[in-house]
């Protein structure tokens, strides 16, 4: 593996006393706030119980902080756009689990409904960003649903209720539209390109030190928010947004050579690194950079590694919208979108060990007639969610966040008296939920924990022992999950990754070859295939960056490829749609170039699977620039 290849956190994970997947699992995302999304869930999931309290109803105000709460889960940090149409997406899927789980007429049908609903709620995270979110609170509020938040009312009334709370906050999300902020990411890798400028600044003189750790800093937070413990679904922005970061190294290295020998680059270089930081921010693209004919060897370094920087970024930017897509019909664009579906063998597993889990959790809710059963089935449903990084991690830190939770609960409930003190402390729990959201998954269970035990305080539905009960039925959960769903599904089962993401460019072969061939019979079934094995490479890639079985494997330099992959699938479905309706043609020596090139890839790859990552990356790019040309 050259340095080109190193992921920017190499320096921090090879001197850090712990583990990779370890630090990945303890580490909260370095995100700036977000005023909005705090307002949001401090108005709509602490502004009922104050309502509540005024008018003397309690009860339907928690339903509306439930509604709430189900929203604020899919309310992320993002574009104006991409937040409501998320949230939105949720008020409807939220909707229907709850009423799914509110008309249930008994314990065993509850249970039924429950894993009935898991079905499509786990296969819709394999269609989309937006439709995973939608349909994990679709379960998860369907189980929440199944505990009878409120059994002394009618069931129309507790959906009508809930509603309202969804309602609420897709209303304070719609209406931050003129506080609307581009995703958090964008500024964590615009800070790389900050630091370095700093660094020259602080060159030669005793701040240097400082801005050498800070640029450090910089790539270690970039890192973590694009792939510390998050999910690795397929998103274009977080891709395009890897491969600057990947290829920012060579130019850390050269800035940090010239720093440390006290010199300045040229007035361009820094222009330009002014100019990355900038487009990075707003999204916008850049023109392109000529290295300087003269100069030292590190101050060539330097302009060469700025000039890569961009072209690769100009090529995966213009990758998003191929040129052959503005002659599509709306027919094809709506083809195109379908063939993105992908369940395959990985989709279905993961439905049958949610349906297993969950079975396994309402079975023993119903045998051991526990009052609150339902939390077994909400923590299984929660851990087990997919596109959420490890289920290992996100199993320790669920346990680890309810213990917590409930000891400060349980403090916070004898130490202040019910009503408006309480309401206020539930109001200020409520913002903080949004951020530890995004930040943690053991702090946000612990924050959800005291929210949902202060609020049921504040209910007739409260009994004494209900933090206990929270903490055994929560950690029952966890055990259901580490025994069936992990252990069942050992990381260390996966061949090693060279290996099927050789033969992952061979099927994607396989299938340019016929698309851009012009050969439709066995086309559909072939890119259904293809789109299958991308799915599960993710899913492997994800597991071994997030698993104690991932020491020693450097995982994460065949992402980009990984994307390539994806992508050319899409231009080649394409393509072959304009090819199937006679407005484009591609002579089939060309063709035959494009995937001989990509079997090469694939023999070489198998043969020396330690191979630099960037020597097949190079090659796809090659391969996909000419595709969607």
């Amino acid at each position: 593996m050259t340095q080109s290849d190193a992921i920017p956190t190499a320096t921090r994970n090879s001197r850090a006393p712990l583990p990779a997947w370890l630090i990945r699992m303890l580490r909260p995302a370095p995100l700036p706030l977000d005023w909005t999304r705090i307002v949001a869930a401090a108005v709509g999931i602490g502004g009922p119980a104050v309502v509540g309290i005024a008018v003397q109803r309690m009860e339907p105000a928690v339903l509306v902080s439930v509604g709430a709460l189900c929203v604020s889960f899919s309310d992320l940090t993002g574009s104006y756009r991409y937040r409501t149409k998320r949230v939105g997406l949720t008020v409807l899927t939220g909707g229907f689990g709850f009423a799914a789980g509110v008309l249930a007429p008994g314990p065993v049908w509850s249970a039924v409904v429950v894993v009935a609903v898991s079905i499509p709620s786990v296969l819709s995270s394999r269609v989309n960003d937006l439709c995973a979110a939608a349909g994990a609170q679709m379960l998860t509020f369907c189980v929440v649903a199944t505990g009878h938040v409120s059994t002394g009312m009618p069931p129309n009334e507790q959906i009508a209720w809930f509603v309202t709370g969804e309602l609420l906050l897709l209303a304070m999300v719609a209406a931050t539209w003129p506080f609307r902020r581009t995703a958090p990411a964008r500024a964590a890798v615009a800070r790389v390109f900050d630091a370095l400028l700093r660094l020259f600044d602080a060159a030669g003189t005793g701040a240097a030190i400082g801005a050498r750790q800070n640029l450090t800093k910089a790539l270690n937070g970039a890192h973590d928010i694009l792939l510390g413990g998050a999910s690795v679904s397929r998103s274009r922005v977080h891709d395009r947004l890897y491969v600057i970061l990947a290829r920012a190294t060579p130019v850390v290295e050269a800035s940090v050579a010239l720093a440390h020998s006290g010199s300045r680059p040229s007035g361009e270089a820094l222009a330009a690194l002014r100019s990355i930081a900038s487009c990075v921010r707003s999204g916008q693209a850049l023109p392109r950079y000529r290295p300087a004919p003269s100069g030292s060897v590190v101050e060539h370094a330097l302009d060469q590694g700025i000039a890569d920087l961009i072209d690769a970024w100009l090529r995966v930017k213009s990758a998003d919208e191929p040129v052959f897509q503005e002659r599509l019909g709306p027919r094809e664009h709506f083809r195109l979108w379908r063939s993105n579906i992908s369940i395959g063998r990985t989709g279905w597993l993961l439905a049958v060990r949610m349906v297993l889990c969950l079975a396994v959790a309402e079975g023993v809710g119903l045998a051991l007639n526990f009052e609150q059963s339902y939390w077994i089935a909400m923590t299984v449903a929660l851990v087990l969610k997919p596109n959420s990084g490890s289920v290992f991690a996100r199993t320790v830190l669920r346990g680890f966040g309810t213990v917590v939770g409930v000891l400060i609960a349980s403090v916070l409930l004898a130490v202040i008296p019910a009503g408006w003190p309480l309401a206020v402390i539930t109001v200020l729990l409520a913002a903080f939920v949004p951020e530890a959201l995004s930040r943690h998954y053991g702090m946000f269970t612990m924050v959800v924990t005291i929210v949902v035990l202060v609020q049921m305080h504040q209910s007739e539905l409260f009994m004494d022992q209900l933090p206990v009960v929270r903490l055994v039925d929560s950690l029952l959960g966890c055990g259901i999950v580490l025994l069936i769903g992990y252990l069942m599904w050992p990381p260390g089962r996966s061949p090693a990754l060279a290996g099927r993401l050789a033969d992952a460019v061979e099927t994607v072969s396989e299938y340019v070859s016929r698309a851009l061939a012009g050969r439709e019979q066995g086309r559909s079934t072939l890119r259904r295939r293809t789109y299958r094995e991308l799915s599960d490479l993710r899913a492997t890639l994800q597991q071994q960056l997030m698993e104690p079985a991932s020491i020693g494997r450097n995982a994460e330099v065949w992402w980009p490829s990984i994307i390539l992959l994806e992508r050319l699938v899409d231009a080649a479905t394409g393509r072959a749609l304009l090819i199937e309706r006679g407005d484009d043609d591609l002579r089939l020596e060309h063709t035959q170039r494009l995937v001989s090139t990509m079997r090469t890839a694939a023999r070489q790859l198998r043969i020396q699977p330690d191979a630099p990552a960037h020597t097949l990356r190079n090659r796809l790019t090659d391969v996909y620039t000419e595709v969607v040309s």
